[in-house]
């Protein structure tokens, strides 16, 4: 047997051998995070950003409340705009899907609009796809309709010296937009709406009856008369 042979036999062998019983498993070593360095005159100094930055609140595609809504009321006296709809991941999916579908069934909306922006846009897309199957209306009446674009957004550059003025920086994000429309996408008074408008004229109705009524009771109803007594009848009595 060669030497060549002899090293081979050795190293399969030691390779065939189980780890020690005390041998915890294999750790792989932590990757040392290197800072960006610069060079300032030959010096080696580590790279700070010079400010921090602010995302401000982007811009909504459509007011939350109509022009026409008042902003101060309760949102369950809100009747317009109830089918715009901006999509955010705070919310589930199946909160959506009812709301969503209460717009149409409750509402009597056949137009709904939907908007997503950013990270946003995956829910809106699970959301549009969602929705439809569970509408009681014929498949081939609900039309869907997609549209991208694109917005500009402002973030507010604070930097870490005060003395420096706080900057501003733009910058693009992606939006979608989906609305979904039933049939020829005319919208439909709502069964509540009817119910509120003929109750406030039965109401009215009755008030303005009642108004005469009140009038002529208060006009045959007599003043109460008055009794004056003279000093010598008092001194009888």
């Amino acid at each position: 047997m060669d030497t060549a042979t002899t090293a081979a036999t050795a190293t399969d062998s030691r390779a065939s051998q189980p780890p020690p019983a005390n041998a915890g498993p294999a750790v792989p070593k932590p990757r040392a995070k290197r800072a960006r360095e610069t060079t300032d005159g030959g010096k080696k100094v580590a790279a700070r950003p010079p400010h921090k930055v602010r995302k401000l609140v982007p811009p909504r595609p459509f007011p939350t409340v109509p022009t026409s809504v008042s902003a101060t009321g309760p949102r369950s006296a809100h009747t317009e705009g109830k089918n715009y709809i901006c999509i955010t991941r705070r919310t589930e999916l199946g909160a959506y899907l009812r709301r969503c579908k209460d717009v149409f069934l409750k509402d009597g909306y056949k137009t709904l609009h939907l908007s997503a922006m950013g990270a946003a846009i995956p829910h809106l897309m699970q959301l549009a796809l969602s929705l439809p199957p569970i509408l009681p209306f014929p498949q081939d009446e609900i039309h869907t309709e997609v549209l991208t674009g694109t917005v500009e957004v402002q973030d507010e550059l604070v930097p870490d010296d005060e003395d420096e003025d706080i900057s501003y920086r733009t910058r693009g994000k992606s939006t979608v937009s989906v609305v979904i429309r039933i049939g020829d996408g005319e919208d439909e008074p709502a069964a509540d709406k009817a119910k509120g408008k003929a109750r406030k004229n039965n109401v009215g109705r009755a008030a303005a009856k009642a108004a005469p009524a009140q009038g002529g009771a208060k006009k045959s109803a007599r003043a109460p008369e008055q009794l004056v007594y003279r000093e010598d009848e008092m001194d009888e009595t």
